[in-house]
């Protein structure tokens, strides 16, 4: 648990760093996250009227309540197909709303500021709370599924743990697959602009800057070349500006989407 628990705090805090448009400090090294292959996997670019089709008929296998139902569940894991169906199908779904600010990542973000300076219980389980709200409005966040995963170990709830670890394993390898990243015609394929980010931390790799490129992708500058010999990474973030008439076109607010009264544990 202790071994466990020290991996954990070192994703955590360099997944803390990819809240917003920040740029990641020179010296945080992540772990890769295990299960997820990188080379010589086969890259799946989502197909976006294949993608809605399967997920709004009912009768399909990957229609998106019944793989929502399964992914918050947590008790099987979910196979590449259906994390490839979930989580771009969800870019049409009512609750996604990507560009709305989410108040709670700031108490993720307080709570875990005083964990590194004394870890207690009480303080571990308020990470939980607010981590789990955060929740509610982004699922697929990896730096929130990291937070979750770290205070469930620490508190000794190793089923919980092991479910948040395996949502996060499973959101890092369906945005690697959907691109190389490494052309700006192979690009990952991202719906909240920190998962991109998130990625890269979960690599073990720094962030310089951010540089958007067309009106649907954009570059992340690396610090140095990571061992492929690549100096950054292109994303493709135009699920995000899918924007319903409600929300506004700002893109450095936080963004979230909302899920009603799921199972988050």
């Amino acid at each position: 648990r202790g071994m466990v628990a020290k991996c954990a705090v070192v994703l955590l805090v360099a997944l803390m760093l990819s809240v917003g448009d920040i740029v990641a400090q020179e010296g945080v090294v992540a772990q890769q996250p295990t299960g997820v292959q990188v080379e010589g996997k086969t890259l799946r670019v989502p197909d976006n009227e294949d993608v809605l089709r399967r997920t709004i008929d009912a009768e399909s296998p990957y229609y998106i309540d019944r793989l929502l139902g399964k992914y918050f569940a947590g008790d099987e894991p979910m196979s590449a197909e259906e994390m490839h169906y979930l989580y771009y199908g969800y870019a049409y779904s009512e609750f996604y709303k990507p560009l709305e600010p989410i108040a709670a990542e700031d108490k993720v973000l307080a709570v875990v500021e005083e964990i590194m300076t004394e870890p207690t219980e009480e303080r571990m389980r308020r990470l939980v709370d607010a981590a789990l709200e955060v929740m509610e409005r982004d699922p697929f966040s990896p730096k929130n599924l990291n937070f979750l995963a770290f205070a469930y170990g620490s508190l000794g709830d190793s089923v919980a743990e092991r479910k948040c670890f395996d949502r996060l394993e499973a959101v890092l390898a369906t945005i690697e697959s959907s691109g190389s990243g490494e052309k700006e015609s192979e690009p990952m394929h991202v719906l909240m602009f920190s998962h991109a980010a998130d990625v890269l931390y979960a690599r073990g790799l720094n962030i310089k800057s951010r540089e958007v490129v067309s009106r649907t992708a954009e570059y992340i500058y690396l610090t140095m070349k990571d061992d492929r010999g690549n100096l950054g990474y292109y994303f493709d973030f135009s699920r995000i500006y899918w924007v319903k008439s409600d929300q506004p076109a700002v893109r450095n607010e936080k963004r979230g989407w909302k899920l009603n009264d799921m199972p988050l544990k």
